[in-house]
């Protein structure tokens, strides 16, 4: 029994309430609400818990609206209604808990700089790596260990936030709950829906700087066209590059990202985005695609990696066969009974004549004689040693193909990829004479963790067969991949 003392402190959304009571329900668990006086034992409990239900998620909605119009009230008056900016900090005013936003001088400075040098023509990402090497702390830096840098993301925002011109938009966004999950999201209400203020007092940059920024962003945005993202999944998987997100630097140990025009090549997204990596190397998105999927299919491909996972796959079919010797020895008992039970009803035919009731139980019991039959039959090892058999060929013509199937199905294809491989460590080294390569280093497991699971050997040093070059500047070498 679980005693709960009122609907709400269950969940305060109606759907989740009913769905979590179903699953009790099922599971055998009795609820009683006590306050309300509501058993689920009771015929009346499923009315009594959807009217409650819909009250507490009445009660929510109008709680919503409420704290809301608090906001409201306070934003028309000037003050603070949550949340933090970079350049600001809240100062409460009165013993009610109101507070209102201050310039924080040294933060104020960073921001004008900030605007100042993208009037100069400076990039976003030119900005951030400024800001880096002058070991400027950004806006999430939690505490004076943290490691966070500056990224042009976070400039394009502050160079777009109105208040640091004096002006606060007030009712931009509502938070959403994800359904199914604790977790909220905002969204961007309609535009008729916003509130402007005007607030000179918090004006860090002044109007004509502001005015010179906002023209140079739009003239980029025109330029640049309009990009959105591909899907509702983690960037990775919507990217239609394959190795989206598992590419890592060995430096810094940020992602290699796409970048160039039509000839796309990887390079380390700290160097190219922050300036915080001395990774400059470029290597090309498609021959390293290439590569690494070659000696995935490689690996896969290897006799003993098969001979594994043929050698399981046997085990288990034997093992499941093996717990069914039980149950085949009784059923050819069983088999045997019915049998003589239906020479036995024949006989009786034979001796007093025709009788309804003993051909009824005859065909009773051939049917069942029949059943058996059928199980016993598919039970033969014979046939499942010929699946075996045939597993072999199916293995290796459908791996051979694994490059089509990542293009025929990138997305679902790389949701795949991601859940057996975390990432691929690419570390720049030096040929003798052959300038920089990359290095890649990873770990597949596709055949699981199984201790007795076969482990690729890394290649000699010496031998030319896993050290696959590319011409100077974009080479790849997979030497420590494994299963």
């Amino acid at each position: 029994m679980l005693l709960v003392d009122d609907t709400s402190r269950l969940s305060r959304s109606q759907s989740v309430v009913m769905s979590t009571m179903e699953r009790l329900k099922y599971m055998g668990v009795r609820v009683v609400f006590v306050s309300q006086g509501i058993d689920t034992l009771s015929e009346q409990s499923d009315l009594q818990i959807t009217v409650h239900g819909l009250v507490d998620s009445i009660y929510v909605k109008e709680l919503a609206k409420n704290t809301h119009r608090g906001l409201e009230s306070r934003a028309l008056k000037g003050l603070h209604t949550g949340g933090s900016c970079y350049g600001y900090r809240a100062e409460r005013i009165d013993e009610s808990g109101a507070t209102r936003l201050v310039v924080i001088e040294d933060e104020a400075k960073i921001v004008r700089q900030i605007f100042q040098l993208c009037a100069n023509g400076i990039s976003l990402k030119g900005i951030a790596k400024e800001l880096n090497s002058l070991l400027v702390p950004p806006p999430r830096l939690k505490s004076p260990s943290a490691t966070a840098t500056w990224c042009h993301t976070a400039v394009r925002e502050m160079l777009r936030r109105p208040l640091y011109m004096g002006e606060k938009v007030w009712n931009k966004r509502v938070f959403q709950k994800v359904p199914g999950t604790n977790t909220r999201r905002s969204r961007l209400r309609p535009e008729s829906e916003w509130t402007m203020f005007s607030l000179p007092e918090l004006a860090i940059v002044p109007q004509e700087l502001w005015d010179t920024v906002q023209s140079r962003l739009n003239s980029i945005k025109g330029n640049a066209g309009n990009r959105t993202r591909a899907g509702l999944l983690p960037r990775g998987l919507t990217s239609k590059y394959l190795f989206s997100s598992l590419l890592k630097c060995s430096k810094c140990g940020s992602n290699l990202i796409i970048t160039g025009g039509k000839k796309r090549k990887n390079v380390c997204a700290g160097y190219i985005n922050r300036g915080i990596c001395k990774n400059n190397l470029y290597i090309s998105q498609e021959e390293a695609e290439t590569t690494i999927l070659t000696n995935l299919k490689n690996d896969l491909l290897r006799p003993e990696a098969v001979a594994y996972a043929i050698q399981e796959f046997g085990k288990q079919l034997h093992a499941d066969l093996a717990s069914l010797s039980g149950d085949i020895a009784k059923m050819r008992s069983d088999k045997e009974k019915l049998e003589s039970e239906i020479r036995n009803l024949t006989r009786a035919i034979a001796e007093s004549g025709h009788s309804r009731f003993i051909l009824d139980e005859i065909a009773v019991r051939e049917q069942k004689i029949g059943a058996i039959t059928d199980r016993l039959l598919s039970s033969n090892p014979a046939s499942i040693e010929g699946k075996i058999a045939e597993m072999r060929s199916y293995i290796e013509r459908k791996v051979r193909g694994l490059t089509d199937l990542f293009n025929a199905h990138s997305p679902a294809a790389k949701q795949m990829l991601h859940e057996h491989l975390k990432a691929i460590t690419m570390h720049p080294v030096k040929d003798n004479g052959q300038g920089w390569n990359y290095e890649a280093e990873g770990s597949w497991n596709l055949l699981g963790t199984d201790k007795n699971a076969p482990r690729e050997e890394p290649a000699a040093q010496d031998s030319n067969e896993r050290q696959l070059r590319m011409v100077a500047g974009a080479g790849f070498e997979p030497a420590t991949f494994g299963l």
